[in-house]
């Protein structure tokens, strides 16, 4: 299997960080793309469209350190890196993404901000490696 295009599930957390390092690391070595895939999930529940949106707003204004970070583990190891934001369910989003996007691989985190240590696999990550056609590698 040829990889050229890895996809790397993101969100800060120190999980997402060491997927980033693993695919700066392949990427390198393979002479790959890597493009991190942020998502922001709406709130299951909201009283109107509006608050919707100024939601998604609110958290994109956030988001903007993540970018910034993964920005800079780019220039450290002088690759780049391209950064997507998407709205979203994260686990679907990430599939999708990376099926349309025809990524050979998906690298991401045991688990994400939210992850309970009682768990082997965050929810996140276990949908993405029982739904993705594209192969998954998740970090510890």
């Amino acid at each position: 299997m040829l990889i050229r295009k890895i996809v790397v599930g993101y969100d800060g957390s120190g999980y997402s960080k060491r997927a980033l390092e693993a695919a700066i690391y392949l990427a390198k070595a393979l002479e790959a793309s890597v493009t991190t895939l942020t998502v922001i999930q709406a709130p299951e529940f909201s009283p109107s469209l509006d608050e919707i949106d100024e939601g998604y707003k609110d958290a994109e204004k956030m988001i903007k350190p993540l970018l910034d970070e993964i920005k800079g583990f780019g220039e450290q190891n002088k690759i780049e890196i391209n950064s997507v934001v998407l709205r979203g369910h994260p686990a679907g989003s990430i599939v999708k993404y990376a099926f349309d996007k025809k990524a050979d691989l998906i690298i991401m985190g045991t688990r994400g901000v939210g992850g309970f240590k009682s768990m082997i696999l965050g929810s996140i990550a276990q949908k993405v490696v029982s739904y993705s056609k594209v192969p998954v590698m998740v970090i510890k």
